[in-house]
């Protein structure tokens, strides 16, 4: 069966690196999904869960908070800003962070300055707490 050579990475650890059958992730022009003999690509990611079907292994799911997504001939390279997985989500704390920034997002006009940063970390928050259920 062909494969997918997959190497996810932070500018500070990485997270993923092997052999997947499927891997989905989210564009800033909507979800998109790669199988083998996909064609090439780069494109910008958003907020969102990549879901990932290792070979062999069990699908995992992990948030991811913007970045790039490389494809070329079978070769996957993802550079994350941020990547969170479900075992470093404290679900308290995200409800938390998730009310305060709704709450600030409330209050701010749409054309004002920090409205696209403040939706950004709501999108990251509602994510993270779908990611640990």
């Amino acid at each position: 069966m062909p494969e997918l050579n997959l190497s996810i990475v932070t500018p500070s650890r990485k997270v993923f690196e092997g052999v997947a059958e499927y891997i989905s992730a989210p564009g800033k022009v909507g979800e998109f999904g790669v199988l083998p003999g996909h064609e090439n690509f780069v494109t910008v990611l958003d907020v969102g869960l990549v879901e990932i079907q290792p070979k062999e292994k069990d699908k995992f799911k992990i948030l991811i908070v913007g970045g790039y997504f490389e494809v070329t001939e079978d070769n996957i390279f993802v550079i994350a800003d941020e990547i969170i997985t479900k075992d470093e989500i404290d679900r308290d704390e995200a409800k938390r962070e998730l009310e305060k920034y709704k709450s600030e997002l409330s209050s701010l006009p749409f054309d004002d300055a920090n409205y696209e940063r403040v939706s950004r970390l709501v999108k990251k928050f509602e994510k993270m707490l779908e990611l640990a259920s």
